[in-house]
């Protein structure tokens, strides 16, 4: 195949034929690298493609073979704020068309792009399932930049007594919410200060800095996960004064409920040595039982460098599913190398 097989479509060209046709491609992808869990519904996916936040940049090219799409590349990238050196690509290719150039051929479209853009650095992600992944990221001159893991705790493994333990508190001032239904207005500006906290978690070599959160950045993100069919819950702690200490979140879809997703967890460092990390964990865990009884697992990823989150999650159950690593390319000698072969 050449280049002129390659279809190119941004943000403002996405359709729902093109996003069932993706979604077909992504499934026959994930059964092979997560062959147990249930398909992507193809509504969910084109439901975010009408609610993406006006600062994102999201970019396909694909190659297609009798209308069925068998390889891509994503880009996605923020217009404003920090970090505007870098974007993030998916790259992938079914496994009966690999060593046909087409991974080579779908970079360069995309490499090529986010240099005209100013974009100098390519982040991407590979995992240990599909090792033609990090084979291709090192021959395309990617350097490896963190290490980590999707850990997954099954429900049924957490010690009797644990939650119970770690939900029952000292008389020491700090008060604990749950939010099932987003942010409170009259939180929004102090939880859009206190995600800020995730940028202490282990970056390791990623040429990455850090990113400040906006109110309307966190509510963007609601309504993407809304549109996407995910419930979300936010537990968050709060500081004898009543200022916001701590926070952590997790979000699954009704149509499968089976698996919940662990997002963000922090705590302000004014605050730790009180155990809050634990207390949050454990209290929205009890609520994904409360409102989710058909959850049988919940799955986070973490740095392999983070080792006091690691402890709490290794405390609770949570056990290594699946390693990855995060992969970074200079745009410049990642065409370079693409010339040179």
């Amino acid at each position: 195949m050449t280049t002129t097989d390659v279809q190119h479509r941004d943000h403002t060209a996405l359709t729902e034929e093109f996003a069932r046709a993706l979604v077909a491609h992504l499934n026959r992808m994930r059964a092979e690298s997560h062959p147990d869990d249930p398909p992507t519904d193809p509504a969910n996916v084109w439901g975010q493609m009408h609610h993406l936040p006006p600062i994102l940049e999201l970019d396909f090219w694909t190659v297609e073979d009798g209308g069925k799409i068998v390889a891509h590349a994503r880009t996605q990238a923020f217009t404003v704020g920090e970090n505007g050196h870098l974007a993030e690509l998916e790259l992938m290719v079914s496994p009966a068309m690999r060593g046909r150039g087409l991974g080579r051929t779908l970079l360069g479209h995309a490499a090529r792009a986010m240099q005209a853009r100013g974009r100098t650095l390519l982040l991407s992600q590979t995992n240990d399932r599909v090792p033609a992944g990090e084979a291709f990221a090192r021959r395309a001159g990617f350097q490896p930049g963190l290490s980590n893991h999707v850990n997954r705790l099954l429900l049924s493994d957490i010690p009797d007594g644990l939650l119970d333990a770690w939900t029952t508190r000292p008389d020491d001032g700090y008060t604990l919410d749950i939010w099932t239904d987003g942010v409170p207005d009259a939180d929004l500006d102090a939880y859009a200060e206190l995600l800020n906290v995730m940028n202490s978690a282990p970056r390791d070599d990623l040429d990455v800095e850090d990113h400040r959160t906006s109110p309307d950045e966190v509510r963007s993100m609601e309504t993407l996960a809304r549109a996407g069919g995910r419930v979300a819950v936010v537990a968050v702690v709060r500081a004898p004064d009543g200022t916001l200490a701590g926070l952590t979140d997790v979000s699954w879809r009704p149509a499968q409920p089976g698996i919940v997703s662990q997002g963000n967890t922090g705590v302000l460092p004014a605050h730790r040595g009180h155990q809050l990390g634990r207390w949050l964990k454990a209290a929205n865990v009890r609520e994904v039982q409360r409102l989710n009884p058909h959850a049988t697992e919940i799955r986070t990823q973490n740095a392999d460098s983070n080792g006091p989150m690691l402890k709490i999650n290794t405390d609770l159950g949570f056990r290594p599913f699946i390693a990855s690593t995060v992969w970074q390319g200079a745009v410049a000698d990642v065409l370079s190398g693409l010339e040179r072969n």
